[in-house]
């Protein structure tokens, strides 16, 4: 089933956010004492320089993790382990901790994703380091992006929780869509902090539906189908757009586009690209050169369909 990893920006994210804090330490793994309202909170969740990153399916908040830049205060890993003595000199960090997800919603592709977009966060934010004390189960995970063990395991002096240090070094991140984005110059891609993620035959896209946003295909491929029939328009792979239509005006879908295997999607809200637009033309001139080129393409192709389907 469909889900997004997005950042919480509103009460209503953090709210649930806290909840299933507490939900999956204290509840499910055991792990923390129970609190008397239910929700776990500390101080860096108040500070500006935090965001969190949520996953959500079917409108709900089934996983979650906190990304804190380094500010006067420290990070919270600075409470509990000594990063620092290992950086140079010149440094800018983020810690990575508070991950959590529900226990029916764990798997390998939703742990990478939340993991994933620390890191396109970490690069957007110019950040040369992540600090990520992580649960030990899920280490050779976390190593294959890039993450290296620091130092032995140990139970966190304030929980009792065991944790393994890891840290990054951007310039050793493993990711494939990270290098497209660099070599392209495209890395305000980043900054719209949203990816959704489809299994093999869901639909991504219905014609005729009003469109909000726009499309990056970061793994995996779609099929552009001629509405409402199984008619392959075109196949787009890594780094193609999709759906662009949306962000330029407010006319409906003109296709189907459905999820030829698994799939990721960095997605483009209309709202978020036009702020960007206007605060980064440049950028935005970029990104329109390649939806102008894909979209003149694509309606031809529609045009062509369309003319084949009624005759």
């Amino acid at each position: 089933m469909a889900f997004q990893i997005k950042r919480a920006n509103t009460p209503h994210l953090l709210e649930q956010v806290f909840q299933l804090r507490h939900r999956v330490f204290v509840e499910q793994n055991e792990l923390l004492q129970p609190t008397p309202d239910g929700r776990m909170v500390d101080r860096f969740d108040a500070y500006p320089t935090t965001n969190t990153f949520v996953v959500i399916q079917n409108e709900k908040v089934v996983g979650a993790l906190r990304l804190a830049l380094d500010c006067s205060e420290g990070t919270p890993a600075d409470e509990y382990y000594d990063f620092r003595r290992l950086l140079p000199e010149e440094n800018y960090v983020l810690h990575a901790g508070f991950f959590c997800v529900d226990a029916e919603f764990r798997s390998i592709r939703l742990t990478m994703g939340l993991m994933l977009m620390a890191t396109y966060f970490a690069v957007a934010n110019k950040v040369s380091h992540v600090f990520a004390p992580i649960n030990p189960d899920i280490r050779r995970l976390i190593t294959n992006i890039g993450f290296e063990v620091v130092g032995e395991a140990f139970l966190d002096a304030h929980t009792g929780v065991p944790m393994l240090p890891l840290l990054l070094n951007i310039n050793k991140l493993n990711d494939y869509f990270m290098e497209y984005v660099q070599s392209n110059e495209l890395l305000d891609f980043l900054r719209f902090y949203e990816n959704w993620y489809y299994q093999k035959g869901e639909s991504i896209i219905r014609a005729g539906t009003p469109g909000e946003e726009a499309f990056i295909v970061v793994d995996g491929t779609v099929q552009v189908l001629l509405a409402g029939t199984d008619q392959v328009l075109a196949e787009l792979g890594q780094g193609e757009v999709f759906g662009e239509l949306a962000l330029l005006t407010d006319a409906p879908r003109t296709a189907d586009v459905v999820a030829k295997d698994n799939v990721r999607l960095m997605v483009l809200p209309k709202k978020d690209f036009h702020q960007r637009f206007l605060s980064h033309p440049e950028q935005g001139l970029k990104l329109l050169g390649m939806m102008g080129k894909r979209t003149q393409a694509l309606l031809l192709q529609l045009e062509e369909a369309k003319g084949k389907h009624t005759t």
